[in-house]
Parts: C-alpha cells; structure tokens; sequence
C-alpha cells in the first residue's frame, strides 16, 4: 500500500457518471441526511482532485461511518430506505394531502428518482479503490442481510418495502417505478404516518399534537359475538365514513367488560386498508381538541375519535366544551372525522338523580311560610327557577350523539363461544366440558361477577402462563 501522503491521479475512467452526480450539493429535494451528502461529496472531490492519498482515505472512512450511523450496510440500502420513507417531496407531499399531483409535479418526481438512482448506484467504492484505498474491497453484494420478520400486522408496511426494494434494485429505470410508489403511499402511508392506524391526542410544547401508537392492540371483528344488528349499525356507520358520505357521531353504552372498546379496535383492524384510523383523546386532553379539526382536515385518511369510558360531572366544565365541539360551534366539523364514545351510562353527564320540579315561584313563599308554621309535610328548601334548564343544557352533550347503541353481557352460550374460541387459538386443548368448568371456578375465586369477553380473555391469558410455566419445570427436570 503506499503511504498516506502519496498522490495519486485523477479517476477519469467515469467521468460522465461523476460529472452527473455533481447535482448532490445543490439537490433541493432533501433526500439523503446532510452529514450523507457532505460525505458522499468529499468522495467525489477527493477522486476527482490531484489530492494526496490520505484525504481520500479520510472522505472514505467518513461515508462508512455515516451509513452505520443511519442504521443502512451501504448506499443504495440508504437511498432505498429514505425513498420509500420520504414525505418531503412534492409529489408525495400532495399524496399525503389525499391530492392528485399535477403532471408536472408527477414528472419532476420521475426525473428526481433517475437521478437518485444515479447517486445509489455510482461506484463510489471502486472510485476510492483506483485512488488507492486498498482496505476496502466489500461490494454491496456481498453484504449479508437479515430476512424480513414476518410476523408484523397487515397495515405494517415491511412486506410491501420488501418487494419495492427488490423492483428498485433490478429495475432499469427507477422512473417507471412512479406508479408503484404511488399506490404504496396510498396504501400506507408517508413518512412517520406509515403503519400506524391509530393516534393519541395530547399537548406537545403547547400545541396539539398527534401521537402515533406504534402497538396498536388489534382485536379481530370474527371473534365479537354481538348481536349483528347492533355491530351493522356501527359497521354501517362506519363505511359511509369511509366513502364521504354522512356519518354520525356515535355512543356505544353498556355494562363493563361488554366490549364497547373492542368493538372501536376491531373496525380499525377490518377497514384500516380503506383509510381508517382511530384517535385516542384522554380526558387530560379534552382541552386540545378544538385544535383536532385543523390535524385532519387535509389528510386522506378517515378518523375515529374515541371518547373511551366518557362520565363527567355535572360540575366538570367538559361537557359544555364537548357539546359545542361535536355540534353548535361556528367551525364546521372535516368530512373525514367522527366521534365514538363509549360509557357505561345512557347519560353521560351525572344527574345525581335530579328531577325538574319544585314549586312555582309564586308558591315559593308559602311553602317556606307553612313549615315555619309547624307544617309537616316535606317543603322544598330552596328553589332553583332555572333547573329545567340547567338539566337541560347537561343533557345537550348527549343529543350530539345520534346514535346511540347499546351492547349488552353475552349469554352463557355467547361466552361459552367465545372462551372456547380464545382456548382453541391459545392452544388449550381440554375437552369443552372441563374447560368450561374450570372457567366457572376460576370466575368465582377470582370474583368475576359479570362475565364479558374481558373475563374470558383474561382466563386464557392466565391459563397460558400457567401452562409455559409447567413446561418450563418439566424441561428444567429433564435436564440438558
């Protein structure tokens, strides 16, 4: 090897490649991070300049070590992955506003990807290799790479990444692949929106923020066991939701453990490949949602935004902030948001009982008269002349739900269904009978009094941790 201070000549075996790619330094989309740029325009100086053997050395070391540290074994992995990751485009910015590119936007996005193109497969390695660096001889094909995991949920986009890296890496042109990405972003997503089919509302440096719920808990719809003209009713909702027609705002009230929640989670995961997300607002964050509209409004998804387990206070300011928001208020609401709330309550503003009633005001007097005069029948102590209209105006939350639907326990037979379905995909093979009765007793030490699908579920998880456990002490008395 010789020795660092040496010079070395030119490469002008490539020159129309390197003269190409000369656009990286001035390339207004931001594709690559700056510190990836920088390096990769170290290279080309280095091998282009009558520079000693050393900068060229030190340009080399400073592009591997920026790959490893964007998590990427090479070039063209980098440019792949921050293609198919990208939201700074404006071809895919006008994608995630659920636009139609123009075609002059369409085609600045093709040209923009041949040059990428040019950029991921440019033999930088073979260029520092002719300049004299005689330490690195590892080709992209000779890296070795983890096969993909496909244990992922189907709205995760790994798969589908998978088959576009590969159309990328054999592909002639990367231009015609315009379409593809297309549909993929569609489908999943841009950027960080990618594989996330659920949000939580909250407050982030003093503004309203969408935070992505990177483990969504799916539930499969085939396992509820509702009545199906209760699930139609929401499910029907639901995909007028999706198609821009009118959809309603909904409550979904019940006895606890019924699976009101569930029944949110399950049409997430059955529509989520139409556009359907969910928003999780906590009660912390009520006070963020009048800045929930402008979060939506332009994007292509359709929202769900659930109100989970809703009980307020008569006291509790809440429900008037709610009641203008879902109807009254002067903004109108997106075509593409609905609110879902759950309760175990019809009403969901407390009334402690309260009727309106009481005497009327002329009567007021002489019923305080009468029992300062020994009277001993029960008088009103104090009338409220607005109290019709306060109960009124804490039952105007409710009416801003026009749907209103109740999901009662299941059966016996509906739980014995759904304990014997959750055991079979659990693995618990004991016959119906003793399972059935094992569950009864569990139920009752445990101190279930209600039975819900909650219940059953919880039963199995138990029953399948205490099953590893035994195998666990019978391969530990086996021995190695």
């Amino acid at each position: 090897m010789a020795g660092d201070t040496a010079s070395h000549p030119g490469v002008v075996s490539h020159p129309a490649t390197i003269e190409q790619l000369s656009f990286v330094g001035s390339w207004r989309w931001r594709i690559l991070p700056d510190s990836v740029s920088n390096a990769f325009q170290d290279i080309l100086r280095a091998v282009t300049d009558e520079t000693d053997l050393a900068s060229v050395n030190e340009a080399t070391a400073g592009l591997i070590e920026c790959l490893q540290l964007c998590g990427q074994p090479s070039l063209p992995d980098l440019c792949v992955e921050r293609l198919l990751s990208d939201d700074s485009h404006p071809f895919v910015v006008a994608l995630s506003r659920d636009e139609h590119p123009a075609p002059q936007t369409r085609q600045l996005f093709r040209y923009d990807l041949r040059r990428l193109q040019l950029l991921a497969q440019s033999p930088w390695i073979e260029w520092v290799t002719k300049a004299g660096v005689d330490w690195l001889s590892a080709s992209v094909a000779d890296i070795e790479r983890q096969a993909p995991d496909s244990n992922h949920a189907p709205w995760h986009p790994h798969a589908a990444r998978d088959r576009l890296s590969q159309s990328l890496a054999t592909a002639d042109d990367w231009g015609d692949l315009v379409e593809d990405l297309e549909t993929f972003w569609r489908r999943f997503g841009c950027g960080q929106r990618q594989g996330i089919v659920a949000y939580r509302l909250e407050e982030h440096a003093g503004k309203a923020r969408l935070r992505a719920i990177e483990k969504f808990d799916a539930f499969p719809m085939d396992w509820l066991q509702f009545e199906s003209s209760r699930i139609g009713v929401i499910e029907d909702n639901t995909r007028s939701l999706l198609t821009n027609d009118e959809a309603s705002n909904a409550l979904i009230w019940g006895p606890r453990g019924c699976g009101k929640s569930t029944l949110i989670r399950a049409l997430v995961g059955r529509y989520w490949d139409q556009g359907l997300r969910a928003i999780e607002i906590p009660s912390a964050s009520y006070g963020q949602l009048p800045a929930l509209f402008d979060l939506v409004r332009h994007r292509p998804e359709s929202f769900i935004a659930v109100l989970d387990n809703i009980a307020l206070e008569p006291q509790d300011p809440a429900h008037r902030t709610l009641a203008s928001l879902l109807d009254g208020g002067l903004e109108q609401s997106p075509a593409n948001l609905v609110f879902y709330a759950t309760s175990n309550y019809k009403d969901l503003v407390d009334r402690h009982g309260e009727r309106p009633g009481g005497p009327p005001a002329q009567q007021a007097d002489a019923a305080v008269a009468a029992r300062l005069g020994g009277a001993t029948e029960p008088t009103l102590d104090a009338y409220d002349p607005q109290g019709l209209q306060r109960l009124d105006e804490r039952r105007a939350l409710d009416d801003r739900f026009a749907l209103k639907i109740f999901i009662d326990l299941p059966t016996q037979s509906q739980y014995e269904k759904i304990l014997h379905a959750y055991a079979q995909r659990a693995g618990l093979t004991e016959s119906s009978q003793d399972l059935v009765a094992d569950f009864r007793i569990w139920r009752m030490r445990h101190n279930h009094d209600l039975v819900g699908g909650r219940t059953v579920r919880d039963y199995v998880r138990y029953r399948v941790a205490e099953r590893d456990r035994d195998d666990a002490v019978r391969q530990e008395a086996k021995g190695p």
